[in-house]
C-alpha cells in the first residue's frame, strides 16, 4: 500500500490520507498510528511533528517469501559439493539435491537482484570451476560476516576445509539446514552478547510458531529483539502460510500450535506424532482454524526449526513455568544457551537443567553434556511421557557413573525434590 503510495507522490502521507488507502474512516487515525508504529524502524520512519515526513527505510518490500538467507544457500552448495565428492566416479554425473537447492537458490537469488543469472546454475562443469573462485565474487555473499574473501567452496579440486565445516548432515538436508539457523542465531548472538535477545527469540519460535505478520513486526520492534533485525533479515525463520501450505481452513496442533497436517479422509492431525498423542491423552485444548482468505496474512516457522527449536523447546519452556509457580527463580537458556534452566532454589542450591525429549537414551550423547561448576547440582531431565521407553528410574543407576557428575531424572522427580527443598526452607 504504502508502495503504491510513493510511486505517485513524492511525499509522504498524511494519517488522514492513509485512512483513505486503507478505506478507513478518518476518526480511526489512533489506529493507524498505532500499526505505524510497529513498523517504525524497521520499515518505515519519519520527523516527530513533521508533516509528510513518513518514508520508506527500504525501497523493496520486506515479505519473508523473497527473502533468500545467502549463509543457507552455502549450506546448501556446501553439503552438496562434499556429497557429490563422495559419490562413485561412474555416478558422479547426478546432482545431490542438497547442490540443486543450492544452485536454484543461488538463481533466485540473482534474478531478484535484478543480475545475471549464474551459468553454473544449469551445468556441473561451470559451476565446478566457479566454486575454485572466492565465495564472495557471488555478490549475495557480503551479507555474510566474517567470510575471508580467499574462501572458496573447491580446492585444488576437492571439496575445500570450509565446504567440510559448513555441510550439514542428516537424511533430510532440508531440515538439517533449517535447522542450522539455531546455530547461526547462538553463534552470532554469542559474538554480540545478546543473551536477553537470544532468549527472547527461543521463546518466540517455541511459543509462537505460527502467527500473523504483522504480529511478527511488533515483536521484532521489542527492546530485546531490536538488535537481531539485522541477523534476521539475513537468516530466514519463517515462511508464509500459504506457500507452505494450501489448504481452505489451516487447522493448529493445541499443543504446539504448528499448523496441522490434512489427512486423506478428510481429518487434521498434529505433524508430530507424539505430539499428536499427547493431545489425545491429555485434550489439551481446542484446535484453532483460519480461513484460507487470511492465510495470507500468516508465517509459520520453517519445518526444520519447529522439529529442532519449537518441538524440543516446549518442555523446555513448560518445566520452567512449573518450577516459576513455585515461587522459585528460573533463567531459561542461561549463558546463551550453554544450557537450558538455571534454577536457584536458595543462595546455596543451584541447578543447572538439560531438557532432553528423547525416544531412546543414547549413552554418547548423554555424555556429551557436561557437569556445571557454578552450580550444586547438573541434572538431564526427560518428560515422564517418555518414562515407559527410556526406563530412567530403572537405568540411570547403571548410566551415571559414566556421566561425571550429571544426574538423570524425570520431570516429576525434579518438581518434587524442588518443593522438598522449598519447605526445609520454609521450617528452617
Amino acid at each position: 500500500m504504502l508502495q503504491e503510495w510513493f510511486c505517485s507522490h513524492e511525499e509522504g502521507p498524511t494519517l488522514e490520507e492513509l485512512c483513505l488507502l486503507l478505506e478507513m474512516q478518518t476518526k480511526q487515525k489512533a489506529t493507524v498510528q498505532r500499526w505505524l508504529q510497529t513498523l517504525r524502524g524497521i520499515d518505515v520512519e519519519w520527523e516527530d511533528h513533521s508533516a509528510r515526513s513518513l518514508h520508506l527505510l527500504r525501497p523493496e518490500p520486506q515479505q519473508p517469501s523473497i527473502q533468500i538467507s545467502a549463509a543457507e544457500t552455502l549450506r546448501y552448495l556446501a553439503t552438496g559439493v562434499v556429497q557429490w565428492e563422495e559419490l562413485p566416479v561412474e555416478e558422479r554425473s547426478q546432482v545431490p539435491e542438497a547442490l540443486r537447492i543450492g544452485l536454484s537458490r543461488m538463481y533466485l537469488t540473482s534474478m531478484l537482484q535484478e543480475k545475471e543469472p549464474l551459468e553454473q546454475s544449469d551445468h556441473l562443469c561451470n559451476f565446478f570451476q566457479w566454486a575454485e573462485q572466492p565465495i564472495c565474487s557471488w555478490t549475495a555473499s557480503q551479507d555474510i560476516r566474517y567470510l575471508s574473501p580467499e574462501v572458496t567452496l573447491v580446492e585444488d579440486g576437492i571439496a575445500s576445509d570450509f565446504a567440510r565445516s559448513w555441510q550439514v548432515a542428516g537424511s533430510d538436508v532440508l531440515k538439517q539446514v533449517q535447522e542450522s539457523f539455531l546455530k547461526d542465531l547462538k553463534e552470532y548472538c554469542e559474538i554480540y552478547q545478546l543473551e536477553d535477545a537470544y532468549r527472547a527469540y527461543r521463546n518466540l519460535i517455541i511459543t509462537q510458531p505460527a502467527l500473523r505478520f504483522v504480529d511478527y513486526r511488533q515483536q521484532l520492534d521489542r527492546p530485546e529483539l531490536r538488535p537481531l533485525r539485522e541477523f534476521l533479515r539475513q537468516h530466514q525463520s519463517y515462511i508464509d502460510l500459504d506457500k507452505f501450505a494450501e489448504e481452505d481452513v489451516y487447522h493448529f496442533c493445541p499443543r504446539c500450535k504448528y499448523v496441522q497436517r490434512h489427512r486423506a479422509d478428510g481429518s487434521h492431525h498434529c505433524r508430530n506424532h507424539f505430539c499428536e498423542m499427547l493431545c489425545a491423552k491429555t485434550s489439551s485444548g481446542k484446535v484453532t482454524s483460519i480461513p484460507k482468505e487470511e492465510a495470507s496474512q500468516w508465517i509459520v516457522v520453517t519445518p526444520g526449526i519447529y522439529i529442532y527449536g519449537t518441538l524440543p523447546g516446549i518442555w523446555e519452556v513448560d518445566l520452567a513455568a512449573e518450577l516459576s509457580e513455585l515461587g522459585i527463580r528460573v533463567t531459561l537458556w542461561p549463558h546463551i544457551d550453554q544450557y537450558d534452566l538455571l534454577v536457584e532454589l536458595t543462595r546455596k542450591v543451584r541447578w543447572a537443567i538439560d531438557v532432553k525429549d528423547w525416544t531412546y537414551l543414547d549413552e554418547e550423547r548423554l555424555k556429551r553434556v557436561q557437569y556445571q561448576a557454578e552450580t550444586t547440582e547438573t541434572f538431564i531431565v526427560f518428560p515422564d511421557e517418555r518414562e515407559d521407553y527410556l526406563r530412567i528410574r530403572v537405568r540411570r543407576e547403571q548410566l551415571e557413573p559414566e556421566l561425571k557428575g550429571v544426574r538423570l531424572r524425570l520431570f516429576s522427580e525434579v518438581i518434587a525434590d524442588a518443593k522438598a527443598i522449598l519447605e526445609q526452607k520454609k521450617n528452617a
